[in-house]
């Protein structure tokens, strides 16, 4: 009987301890963000809370940030979006931005590759780094 409570106690701990892991998992990881972030958008936007726009708009306190309020040059195509469509940039439109800016915005300046602007961004495939990234914007504050 002993033996079988000891086994009983071990396999909880243990499922307490997967479900933690997977629970930290599900929240996103800012550190895994901040990389991402630095390696992905760190090259057109300033993240820190100078507030400086670069080839993109500064990204300091964009969660929950008005689609469109910064003072910066947007493209055509972003600002009749968001005038027709005003939206915060919450977990769902990041996510969405994030995994194919063109698809959610056609013709936007940040996935078109030009002379003037030569790096594009044409999405992230993981949902995974995403969450870390998003994770991450939401401690811009």
């Amino acid at each position: 009987m002993k033996i079988a409570h000891v086994l009983s106690l071990i396999m909880l701990l243990l499922l307490v301890l997967l479900a933690g892991i997977g629970f930290q998992r599900f929240r996103g990881d800012a550190e895994v963000g901040k990389r991402l972030a630095e390696n992905n958008c760190g090259v057109c936007h300033d993240m820190t809370a100078k507030r400086k726009n670069g080839k993109g708009p500064y990204l300091w306190e964009i969660y929950k940030r008005p689609a469109g309020v910064v003072d910066f040059s947007f493209s055509a195509s972003f600002r009749q979006l968001v005038e027709e469509h005003p939206f915060l940039w919450d977990d769902d439109h990041l996510d969405r931005w994030l995994a194919n800016p063109l698809a959610f915005i056609p013709k936007t300046k940040m996935s078109q590759q030009t002379k003037d602007h030569p790096v594009a961004f044409e999405g992230m495939d993981s949902s995974a780094n995403r969450k870390d990234l998003i994770t991450y914007l939401k401690s811009l504050q």
